[in-house]
Protein backbone atom coordinates (compact mmCIF):
# COMPACT_ATOMS: atom_id res chain seq x y z
CA UNK A 1 0.00 0.00 0.00
CA UNK A 2 1.21 3.52 -0.79
CA UNK A 3 2.13 5.94 1.98
CA UNK A 4 -0.89 7.77 3.42
CA UNK A 5 -1.79 11.04 1.71
CA UNK A 6 -3.95 12.19 4.63
CA UNK A 7 -3.04 13.19 8.17
CA UNK A 8 -5.36 13.79 11.11
CA UNK A 9 -3.92 16.09 13.77
CA UNK A 10 -5.56 16.21 17.20
CA UNK A 11 -4.73 19.54 18.84
CA UNK A 12 -4.75 20.16 22.60
CA UNK A 13 -4.02 18.37 25.83
CA UNK A 14 -6.11 15.97 27.87
CA UNK A 15 -4.88 17.75 31.02
CA UNK A 16 -7.41 20.56 30.58
CA UNK A 17 -10.86 19.03 30.20
CA UNK A 18 -12.46 19.63 26.82
CA UNK A 19 -9.08 20.71 25.43
CA UNK A 20 -8.45 16.95 25.21
CA UNK A 21 -11.05 16.53 22.45
CA UNK A 22 -8.45 16.32 19.66
CA UNK A 23 -6.47 13.64 21.50
CA UNK A 24 -9.66 11.67 22.23
CA UNK A 25 -10.66 11.69 18.55
CA UNK A 26 -7.17 10.48 17.57
CA UNK A 27 -7.44 7.57 20.03
CA UNK A 28 -10.91 6.72 18.73
CA UNK A 29 -9.55 6.67 15.16
CA UNK A 30 -6.73 4.30 16.25
CA UNK A 31 -9.45 1.83 17.24
CA UNK A 32 -11.19 1.91 13.85
CA UNK A 33 -10.47 -1.24 11.85
CA UNK A 34 -9.06 -0.76 8.38
CA UNK A 35 -7.63 2.74 8.88
CA UNK A 36 -4.05 1.51 9.30
CA UNK A 37 -1.97 2.54 6.30
CA UNK A 38 -4.68 4.88 4.97
CA UNK A 39 -3.99 7.81 7.28
CA UNK A 40 -1.34 9.19 9.59
CA UNK A 41 -2.61 10.04 13.09
CA UNK A 42 -0.80 12.65 15.17
CA UNK A 43 -1.22 14.84 18.23
CA UNK A 44 0.02 18.41 18.62
CA UNK A 45 -0.05 21.16 21.22
CA UNK A 46 -1.06 23.74 18.60
CA UNK A 47 2.32 25.42 18.14
CA UNK A 48 2.41 26.60 14.48
CA UNK A 49 5.81 25.20 13.45
CA UNK A 50 4.95 21.77 14.88
CA UNK A 51 1.67 21.71 12.95
CA UNK A 52 3.50 22.63 9.74
CA UNK A 53 6.07 19.88 10.35
CA UNK A 54 3.26 17.37 10.86
CA UNK A 55 1.22 18.16 7.74
CA UNK A 56 4.16 18.90 5.44
CA UNK A 57 4.11 16.55 2.44
CA UNK A 58 0.48 15.43 2.88
CA UNK A 59 -2.22 16.16 0.31
CA UNK A 60 -4.99 16.46 2.90
CA UNK A 61 -5.09 17.32 6.59
CA UNK A 62 -7.84 17.18 9.16
CA UNK A 63 -7.18 19.34 12.23
CA UNK A 64 -9.34 18.47 15.25
CA UNK A 65 -9.59 20.93 18.14
CA UNK A 66 -11.89 22.43 20.75
CA UNK A 67 -13.13 26.02 20.99
CA UNK A 68 -14.51 28.27 23.68
CA UNK A 69 -17.24 30.78 23.16
CA UNK A 70 -19.70 30.61 20.34
CA UNK A 71 -23.45 30.58 20.40
CA UNK A 72 -24.05 26.91 19.63
CA UNK A 73 -24.75 24.29 22.30
CA UNK A 74 -21.85 22.53 24.00
CA UNK A 75 -20.72 19.54 21.96
CA UNK A 76 -21.63 21.26 18.68
CA UNK A 77 -19.12 20.45 15.93
CA UNK A 78 -17.90 23.18 13.62
CA UNK A 79 -16.48 22.22 10.23
CA UNK A 80 -14.47 24.66 8.18
CA UNK A 81 -12.43 24.24 5.01
CA UNK A 82 -9.30 26.31 5.46
CA UNK A 83 -7.96 27.57 2.18
CA UNK A 84 -5.37 30.28 1.95
CA UNK A 85 -6.54 33.85 2.19
CA UNK A 86 -9.53 35.65 3.63
CA UNK A 87 -11.84 32.61 3.88
CA UNK A 88 -9.42 30.91 6.28
CA UNK A 89 -9.02 34.11 8.28
CA UNK A 90 -12.78 34.53 8.67
CA UNK A 91 -13.30 30.89 9.65
CA UNK A 92 -10.56 31.05 12.28
CA UNK A 93 -11.84 34.35 13.73
CA UNK A 94 -15.20 32.66 14.40
CA UNK A 95 -13.54 30.03 16.59
CA UNK A 96 -11.25 32.29 18.62
CA UNK A 97 -11.50 32.14 22.37
CA UNK A 98 -12.17 35.36 24.30
CA UNK A 99 -8.99 37.39 24.54
CA UNK A 100 -7.55 35.77 21.40
CA UNK A 101 -5.87 32.96 23.37
CA UNK A 102 -6.70 29.82 21.44
CA UNK A 103 -5.34 27.09 19.20
CA UNK A 104 -7.21 28.79 16.35
CA UNK A 105 -4.69 31.61 16.60
CA UNK A 106 -1.85 29.06 16.26
CA UNK A 107 -3.62 27.31 13.41
CA UNK A 108 -4.14 30.61 11.59
CA UNK A 109 -0.45 31.43 11.98
CA UNK A 110 0.47 27.92 10.78
CA UNK A 111 -1.73 28.25 7.67
CA UNK A 112 -0.29 31.66 6.79
CA UNK A 113 3.33 30.60 7.39
CA UNK A 114 2.93 27.28 5.56
CA UNK A 115 1.48 29.12 2.58
CA UNK A 116 4.51 31.43 2.43
CA UNK A 117 6.91 28.48 2.82
CA UNK A 118 5.11 26.33 0.25
CA UNK A 119 4.37 23.69 2.91
CA UNK A 120 0.58 23.86 2.91
CA UNK A 121 -1.37 20.67 2.15
CA UNK A 122 -3.71 20.77 -0.81
CA UNK A 123 -6.67 20.82 1.58
CA UNK A 124 -7.08 21.44 5.30
CA UNK A 125 -10.36 20.80 7.11
CA UNK A 126 -10.82 22.03 10.66
CA UNK A 127 -13.25 20.27 12.97
CA UNK A 128 -13.72 22.03 16.31
CA UNK A 129 -16.09 21.19 19.11
CA UNK A 130 -17.76 23.83 21.29
CA UNK A 131 -16.28 22.94 24.67
CA UNK A 132 -17.62 23.72 28.12
CA UNK A 133 -15.01 22.80 30.76
CA UNK A 134 -11.32 23.63 30.25
CA UNK A 135 -10.31 23.35 33.90
CA UNK A 136 -6.97 21.81 34.78
CA UNK A 137 -7.40 18.11 35.58
CA UNK A 138 -11.01 17.97 34.38
CA UNK A 139 -12.30 15.16 32.17
CA UNK A 140 -14.13 15.76 28.89
CA UNK A 141 -17.56 17.22 29.57
CA UNK A 142 -20.46 14.94 28.65
CA UNK A 143 -21.51 16.84 25.47
CA UNK A 144 -17.93 16.86 24.18
CA UNK A 145 -17.36 13.18 25.06
CA UNK A 146 -20.51 12.28 23.08
CA UNK A 147 -19.11 14.13 20.03
CA UNK A 148 -15.85 12.08 20.02
CA UNK A 149 -17.10 8.81 18.44
CA UNK A 150 -19.44 10.67 16.09
CA UNK A 151 -16.61 12.79 14.67
CA UNK A 152 -14.19 9.83 14.52
CA UNK A 153 -16.78 7.89 12.51
CA UNK A 154 -17.31 10.85 10.17
CA UNK A 155 -13.57 11.29 9.57
CA UNK A 156 -13.22 7.52 9.03
CA UNK A 157 -15.96 7.61 6.38
CA UNK A 158 -14.27 10.53 4.63
CA UNK A 159 -10.92 8.73 4.63
CA UNK A 160 -12.41 5.47 3.29
CA UNK A 161 -14.22 7.42 0.59
CA UNK A 162 -10.92 9.08 -0.34
CA UNK A 163 -12.50 12.47 -0.66
CA UNK A 164 -13.44 15.36 1.57
CA UNK A 165 -16.93 16.74 1.24
CA UNK A 166 -17.09 20.22 -0.18
CA UNK A 167 -17.22 23.39 1.90
CA UNK A 168 -20.30 23.74 4.01
CA UNK A 169 -21.79 25.44 6.99
CA UNK A 170 -21.08 24.49 10.56
CA UNK A 171 -22.16 20.97 11.34
CA UNK A 172 -22.88 19.24 14.61
CA UNK A 173 -24.30 16.14 16.21
CA UNK A 174 -27.79 15.19 15.12
CA UNK A 175 -30.23 17.18 17.29
CA UNK A 176 -33.49 15.71 18.48
CA UNK A 177 -36.14 16.55 15.89
CA UNK A 178 -38.85 18.99 16.81
CA UNK A 179 -42.29 18.52 15.37
CA UNK A 180 -41.51 21.12 12.65
CA UNK A 181 -38.16 19.58 11.67
CA UNK A 182 -39.63 16.07 11.75
CA UNK A 183 -42.24 17.18 9.21
CA UNK A 184 -39.57 18.68 6.97
CA UNK A 185 -37.25 15.70 7.36
CA UNK A 186 -34.18 17.88 7.96
CA UNK A 187 -31.77 18.14 10.84
CA UNK A 188 -29.92 21.43 11.15
CA UNK A 189 -26.21 20.83 11.61
CA UNK A 190 -26.25 17.06 11.16
CA UNK A 191 -22.90 15.38 10.56
CA UNK A 192 -24.61 12.65 8.58
CA UNK A 193 -24.21 13.16 4.82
Amino acid sequence: MDAPRTIVIGVGTELRGDDGFGAAVIESLRDQPGLGGRVQLARCDGEPSRMIDLWDGYERAFVVDSARGGTERYGFLYRRDLVAGSAAEAALRELREPGGNSHAVGLGAAVRLAEVLGRLPGRIVLYAVHGRDFGFGAALSQPVAIAVPELAARIGREIFAGVFPGPGRAQGPRPQPTSASAKQGTFRGSLNP
